[in-house]
């Protein structure tokens, strides 16, 4: 295994600090060393052991591998999900969430055929329909498959003996309250919900939620939430979203105070200009975390990648230094896993993401087609289990054109 020195670039410890001018020093896979000018205090030293490759990281930034909390990599099963290397290495993301693509009739299948053959690390929340997600929007099948079409599809039993049995990477649950998900009936998404409650709390696991066009009231779902559980779809466009009245944002509000965590899953319908600068510019209600839910109808636009996505938040006025922070130690605390993951620090597995920050602004979209100028985050390199690996990032060569397809509800 090659040892490393990557040098002169500007580190993101991942914590909400600055950035600093430091070098970090690679060896046996392991983060040795971070500080300032340590070429010079190594040159002194004969032992060819210690032999590194020097990585000249000026003018670049340095961060914890990236993590993408909200991704659908369950290739081969249904239509949502792609391969995990089209979100993971090649992008700067080292480490993925699969949100509930999963069900427990088909999670053990996902964990032995995806799982554990990617070179990413990859964790996941199980859906609280035993089915998990099969199919893409209403509009590309004569008939839709809802997850919450039958109540009978959530049950708790089966999700809570099929988390206690993978506890190593099925980490959490996940329910989509989406009315269209349940044969427009409420009482189906009720139950759903209740189900993943019951769940969450007998495996002491955090839920999160999808809920955008949903029968149940917002302030109502925000309510039952508990600390640590997570409200994905943050600054979806559709009228139950929770910066359309004070009510709502009222609602969001105490919850945050509770511990409820919120979280961006960009997805093909859940991200809007026009509600995220509401939001964040005058309610000041940032995200926790930055995710793309990024899945086959949004991967070539308007999603693309993580690092763009992050992007986005640029133009809103978000810190760099909290943008980094929200792919990272945020998210890693959001899956309990910020003592394995989420921050640069000395003795941790080297997992590290090397990015370019281009000036030039370039016009990124919403799931409305709406546009807004930002500069682009580019992700060049990445270490994974102390390997280093070269990225390829996203063409984004007319971003105001995407795939089309109706968004509905993600």
């Amino acid at each position: 295994m090659k040892n490393y020195l990557i040098c002169g670039g500007t580190v993101f410890d991942g914590l909400g600090a600055a950035g600093r001018r430091v070098d970090v020093r690679v060896r046996d896979g392991h983060i040795t060393e971070i500080g300032p000018n340590l070429r010079a205090a190594g040159q002194g030293r004969a032992d060819e052991s210690l032999a590194e490759e020097i990585v000249d990281a000026s003018g670049l930034i340095v961060t914890s591998g990236l993590i993408d909390l909200h991704t659908h990599v369950f290739a081969g099963v249904g239509r949502w999900s792609i391969e995990p290397g089209q979100a993971g290495l090649r992008t700067g993301v080292t480490t993925l969430l699969d949100t509930g693509t999963a069900g427990a009739l088909t999670y053990e299948g996902f964990e032995r055929y995806v799982i554990k053959e990617a070179g990413e690390d990859i964790f996941a929340l199980l859906n609280i329909s035993m089915l998990g997600c099969l199919q893409g929007y209403p509009n590309t099948l004569p008939h839709s498959i809802g997850e919450l079409a039958d109540a009978g599809y959530a049950h708790a039993p089966s999700a809570i003996a099929c988390v206690q049995q993978h506890k190593e990477r099925l980490i959490g649950l996940k329910v989509r309250l989406t009315s269209s998900l349940a044969a427009h009936n409420r009482e189906n998404e009720e139950a759903g919900l209740s189900a993943a409650l019951e769940a969450g709390a007998a495996c002491d696991a955090p839920l999160m939620v999808h809920h955008a066009a949903s029968r149940v009231p917002l302030s109502e779902l925000l309510a039952r939430l508990r600390p640590g559980d997570i409200y994905t779809h943050l600054y979806h466009p559709h009228p139950d979203g929770g910066f359309v009245n004070a009510a709502s944002l009222a609602a969001m509000r105490e919850a945050r105070s509770r511990g409820v965590l919120f979280d961006v899953g960009h997805g093909k319908g859940a991200f809007a200009w026009h509600v995220s600068e509401k939001a964040c510019r005058e309610c000041g209600f940032w995200p926790d975390t930055i995710s793309t839910d990024v899945h086959a109808f949004n991967l070539h636009g308007p999603v693309w990648d993580l690092p763009t996505t992050m992007s986005k938040f640029l133009h809103l006025g978000m810190p760099l230094a909290e943008i980094v922070r929200a792919v990272t130690y945020n998210a890693a605390r959001a899956m309990r896993l910020e003592h394995r993951f989420g921050s640069l620090q000395v003795g941790r597995e080297a997992d590290i993401t090397l990015l370019r920050l281009e000036e030039t602004a370039v016009p990124l979209p919403d799931v409305l087609e709406a546009t807004r100028p930002a500069p682009r985050l580019v992700p060049l390199q990445v270490w994974k289990r102390g390997e280093r690996f070269n990225c390829t990032p996203a063409a984004i060569a007319n971003p105001a054109v995407f795939e089309e397809a109706t968004p509905q509800h993600r």
